[in-house]
């Protein structure tokens, strides 16, 4: 989906922007920004909370979302934090698009089933697995 990302006050450029679900991970949702031909750039955010803000603002930190102030403009706002030296990215996204995308997550993973798509015994390995044992 084509978005708007506000650098700064005043500087916004439109962006194409790929959301994508994994039942694996189903707490999250992947963000991957196409910033030119080769650059993209990664956030995963929690589903959760994209879903609580497309009704009232929530979030603290790093990521912050909200509607719009004024709900007939449809738009939804995603603020992304990099780290404290770096200004806050804010992404305006189609409250419409993004609904949509969310209903498609919960039809393949409804909300309070997520840890029945959890691979905790796959994980647990993964943490105390030889970081050379995967390269053997």
């Amino acid at each position: 989906m084509l978005v708007r990302l506000a650098v700064a006050e005043g500087v916004d450029r439109p962006v194409m922007l790929d959301l994508s679900y994994d039942t694996a991970d189903p707490y999250a949702v992947s963000l991957t920004f196409h910033m030119c031909t080769d650059a993209t750039v990664r956030w995963v955010v929690g589903r959760d909370l994209l879903l609580d803000g497309l009704e009232s603002p929530v979030g603290v930190g790093d990521i912050q979302v909200w509607p719009s102030q004024r709900p007939w403009v449809g738009k939804v706002h995603i603020a992304l934090c990099p780290c404290p030296k770096q200004e806050t990215v804010v992404v305006t996204v189609s409250a419409r698009a993004l609904e949509a995308f969310l209903g498609r997550t919960l039809a393949m993973v409804p909300a309070g089933t997520e840890e029945c798509h959890l691979d905790v015994d796959a994980a647990v390995h993964q943490l105390l697995s030889d970081p050379g044992e995967s390269r053997r």
